[in-house]
């Protein structure tokens, strides 16, 4: 019973330090996404609805990191605050052996490896998806503010357009010039005096329409030349260049892909040149969550052990060993592409490494054995 009662005791700590450090790194990350964000507001003049859902999609993607992160601070620091206040000494004293406080910090962490799975298998690959409909919609439906005034743009492929105005309320396009170089054995360029952007409702394709202009057409097969006046004239536009540079493909990327398709891809008699990263991609989905609870675990003896350390020791403490963790990662993405070594043992080696750092600390803890790394002595008290 009273086993219990120190159990929810516990979990009490451990939740508000997480909510804290949940919400503190979401918007770090979000933060790190404006940049991007107001220069899709400044150049496609994307209204705040459509903010807001670019935001709300990228949340999940930021909760794959943020949540591993999250649940260690919690823990770390919920421990550390009860080693500060000496409860920690006074739990002992009592005949609670150090191991009976693993029973909350495993169930809080499975909890996060739970939803941390949740969002690699369906909430990441959902929320890229649907980041890339919503951008390709509004570059599709605010083409004319993608261009500029007096500017050669380049954007659509094989077309170079200047335009001298642009009628804000009507999306009038006035003295255009137009250069064709999408057939390479033809060039043409068009000078119209307007024109207008618009979407073609039965072939779902973009023209623009130019009014009152004229047509050099230079023909290098035949070295001939080719002047043609119009009242009105339709140009089609390739649309892809301009996708291109909000979205880097419009097709599915393995990050995007849902775990029944990533498997399928896997299960190719052919592998293709993205089968190891596509490999690399679905065990990725387990191993960062997993990493919870390893990192939860590591969390456990620095906490216990590091009663001696001022309390802001341990966010930076937590924010060392979770760098690491992550720097381990990268590297073992990296060996994995280059060295040739098991792309299996490279996705989890990291977390392999954590686990035996953990079991060994955890057990000098329990030893009531002190031990040392370096980065203590920067944070001793006076």
């Amino acid at each position: 019973m009273k086993v219990t009662i120190l159990h929810r005791y516990l979990l009490r700590e451990i939740v508000p330090p997480f909510c804290v450090n949940l919400l503190v790194f979401c918007c770090i990350f979000l933060i790190s996404k404006m940049l991007e964000i107001t220069r899709l507001i400044v150049i496609y003049q994307m209204d705040i609805f459509s903010v807001l859902k670019i935001v709300a999609h990228s949340i999940p993607s930021f909760l794959i990191f943020v949540l591993p992160m999250s649940v260690m601070m919690g823990i770390l620091l919920a421990l550390l605050r009860l080693s500060s206040d000496n409860e920690i000494m006074a739990i002992k004293t009592g005949g609670v052996h150090i191991y009976h406080l693993l029973p909350p910090v495993l169930f809080f962490s499975i909890l996060g490896c739970a939803l941390t799975l949740l969002m690699t298998i369906y909430g990441a690959p959902a929320s890229r998806m649907a980041t890339k409909n919503l951008l390709i919609q509004v570059v599709r439906s605010n083409l004319n503010a993608g261009l500029k005034e007096r500017t050669f743009n380049d954007r659509f492929q094989g077309v170079m357009l200047y335009v001298t105005t642009i009628d804000p309320q009507t999306g009038l396009l006035k003295h255009l010039f137009v250069q064709d170089h999408r057939d390479s054995k033809m060039t043409r360029t068009i000078i119209a005096s307007s024109g207008k952007i618009f979407s073609d409702n039965e072939t779902g394709q973009f023209q623009l329409q130019l009014f009152d202009g004229v047509i050099n057409q230079v023909d290098q097969a035949q070295s001939s030349v080719y002047s043609v006046h119009f009242d009105q004239y339709y140009f089609n536009l390739d649309l892809d260049q301009l996708i291109k540079d909000v979205v880097k493909d419009q097709q599915k990327s393995f990050k995007e892909l849902t775990l029944k398709e990533l498997r399928g891809s896997l299960n190719q008699d052919v592998p293709d040149k993205e089968y190891d990263l596509r490999l690399m991609e679905y065990h990725k989905k387990f191993s960062i969550p997993f990493a919870c609870i390893v990192l939860s675990l590591l969390a456990m003896p620095l906490g216990i052990g590091t009663q001696s350390q001022r309390r802001s020791f341990g966010v930076v403490l937590g924010l060392i060993f979770f760098l690491l963790y992550y720097l381990l990662l990268s590297l073992s993405m990296g060996f994995a592409e280059s060295s040739g070594l098991p792309i299996v043992l490279c996705i989890w080696a990291p977390n392999i490494i954590i686990f035996v750092l953990a079991y060994y600390l955890l057990i000098r803890a329990a030893q009531e054995r002190p031990f040392m790394l370096p980065v203590l002595f920067l944070f001793k008290k006076k």
